[in-house]
């Protein structure tokens, strides 16, 4: 648990973020703040996103073998030097074209807060939330414990 514990408090440290990598108002996907502005090449890398455009641009999604349905899922991980947060679904709301993509990064919650760090995001980016076709719902917002795990529940 120091590892972990570490990389929370760095992340909470650097204080409370969010960014949102997807189509602002039209196609193209980027990385942008919560004002809208647009967060280019080698600036991208001063928050510590552990991430990939690769992975954030439906990587994860694809990783995780979740099929391009736009149904409101969002999944998420978490991992980072600076613990972040990664929430990412199949967003057709803006760019219609198959695997169109959105995700929120979040930085400075600690473990298990996936639920408070997602709904953090949410309201920094009201205009991301308020178009969605679907209701935005985080799937498995509680992660299983070891015990949970050892006994097969949740």
């Amino acid at each position: 648990m120091g590892n972990l514990q570490a990389a929370i408090n760095a992340g909470q440290a650097a204080g409370k973020l969010a960014l949102y990598f997807g189509c602002w108002e039209r196609a193209g996907h980027f990385l942008h703040l919560p004002n809208g502005r647009t967060i280019y090449g080698e600036e991208r890398q001063v928050p510590e996103i552990p991430w990939s455009v690769g992975l954030m641009d439906g990587g994860l999604l694809k990783n995780g073998k979740r099929p391009d349905v736009y149904d409101g899922k969002v999944f998420w991980t978490c991992g980072g030097l600076q613990f972040w947060y990664a929430f990412y679904w199949w967003d057709n709301s803006v760019d219609r074209r198959g695997a169109s993509n959105s995700g929120f990064y979040v930085r400075g919650f600690g473990w298990p807060e996936a639920q408070s760090a997602f709904d953090y995001a949410c309201a920094e980016f009201p205009k991301v939330v308020s178009r969605q076709t679907h209701a935005l719902i985080l799937q498995n917002a509680t992660p299983p414990t070891s015990r949970d795990a050892q006994t097969g529940m949740n």
